[in-house]
């Protein structure tokens, strides 16, 4: 059984082919007969709130919409890998003219939030934090992205839901080599030994742990047979504390076959900072007793 352990990181980020909303992959490098039909997932929103209804004024970038009262909504706990290169950013194109496409000047949305009025529906801009849907056709507009493969999941401290069916929309896409996930992507989830050249990269990474250590009360998921050179996820305190009240053993991943997604420092070789609670994706179902909660973001 390979296990997913889905991270928490809070940082600053701002900010192909035209696909419809029901349709066509938005992959610059797949032809006419490789293309597939897409199925945009239908969104659970009962772990948020509706805060407001309203029609698009213009779609700003792939992740922020405008809206006819002058709100401006920045899609929530998702994230477009070349967001923030501006040049040569075949994917964040591919995103604005998906969402030009299925989000017309004048289209009616729903938006919905965190149920936290005081924290986690504005960003640093004052944009507020919001998944989005249609009014007349339901579509979920993270859901439309991430299923086409022009979006990864991650999420902040502050927007923890709805974390199952995006990284269920996300699953889709990478078994369907969709958009970011296409074999020739450098967005691909990648293998330890990889992670080496990616220093200072958001990743998101797969194997097998071939030791657990305890070390000053962190545990480190060592993924090589020299620690001091090979990439490690460490898991801190507060973190075993969290799993451990969840009947998860950090030390008990020996030998397990895991994926987790973060940033990578440098620290006696490639490092991950594990910051939150494990998920089997075996059947894209959360390990037992474990409670609701975020993998990763860049939401400003």
């Amino acid at each position: 059984m390979m296990r997913i352990l889905s991270l928490l990181v809070v940082i600053l980020f701002y900010f192909v082919v035209p696909a419809s909303a029901q349709g066509i992959s938005p992959n610059a490098n797949t032809t006419q007969k490789d293309q597939v039909d897409i199925k945009i997932p239908a969104a659970d929103f009962t772990s948020l709130k509706h805060t407001k209804s309203g029609r698009v004024d213009k779609v700003i970038d792939g992740l922020t919409i405008l809206l006819k009262d002058g709100t401006i909504i920045r899609l929530s706990s998702i994230d477009i890998p070349d967001f923030a290169i501006w040049r040569d950013a075949p994917y964040s194109e591919a995103a604005l003219e998906l969402l030009q496409n299925t989000l017309p000047e004048g289209t009616e949305v729903m938006m919905y939030q965190t149920r936290m009025a005081k924290k986690g529906r504005l960003n640093r801009m004052k944009h507020d934090l919001a998944h989005l849907m249609t009014k007349k056709d339901n579509i979920w507009i993270q859901g439309l992205l991430l299923s086409h493969g022009l979006a990864r999941v991650y999420t902040t401290p502050n927007a923890v839901e709805m974390l199952d069916q995006m990284l269920d929309a996300e699953t889709s896409a990478r078994n369907n080599a969709m958009g970011i996930w296409a074999k020739d992507s450098e967005y691909q989830v990648i293998t330890p030994a990889q992670t080496s050249d990616l220093i200072g990269d958001f990743v998101i990474v797969e194997g097998t742990v071939q030791k657990a250590a305890s070390v000053r009360n962190n545990i480190y998921l060592n993924f090589g047979k020299d620690w001091k050179t090979d990439f490690t996820v460490m898991v801190t305190p507060e973190m075993r504390k969290k799993l451990s009240k969840q009947g998860i053993s950090a030390l008990s991943l020996a030998k397990e076959r895991i994926r987790v997604r973060g940033w990578l420092r440098e620290y006696n070789g490639p490092l991950i900072e594990l910051e939150l609670t494990p998920v089997d994706q075996s059947n894209n179902q959360k390990l037992p007793n474990t409670p609701e909660s975020p993998s990763l973001s860049t939401n400003p």
